[in-house]
């Protein structure tokens, strides 16, 4: 079975969104350091790779864990959820990768809401 054309090309679409996204957030977050643009690349694999075997665990456990905060908040809660995720799992990538680093939970929840916006902008584009 042959991989579906627009598919490949959607992943391509959002990797360099992710790549962008790397890029541009250590002048966003002071305590994001990339050390390259090839770092930035990096950052953008492997946080696919990870996010492609633990995103959708982690997702199912936040989401469990928070049905307090998603009843007292009407549903509201839920969007924050992806960003939360993301933060999770760029902890996970800073602790592969010697050359990026988030120092603390504030940088990575910020980079996470872009991360975020990064993939609802893929979504809507492809």
């Amino acid at each position: 079975m042959r991989p579906d054309p627009v598919r490949k090309g959607a992943m391509m679409i959002e990797l360099l969104i992710l790549l962008a996204i790397a890029a541009i957030a250590p002048q966003i977050f002071p305590g994001i350091k990339v050390k390259s643009l090839g770092t930035a690349a990096l950052v953008a694999v492997v946080f696919a790779m990870i996010n492609f075997f633990l995103g959708w665990l982690l997702t199912l456990v936040l989401t469990i864990v928070s049905i307090p905060a998603i009843i007292l908040t009407l549903g509201a809660f839920t969007v924050f959820i992806p960003t939360l995720v993301n933060a999770i799992l760029l902890r996970m990538v800073d602790a592969v990768l010697e050359d990026f680093e988030i120092a603390g939970w504030a940088p990575a929840i910020g980079m996470g809401l872009l991360f975020a916006l990064g993939g609802w902008a893929a979504n809507a584009i492809t």
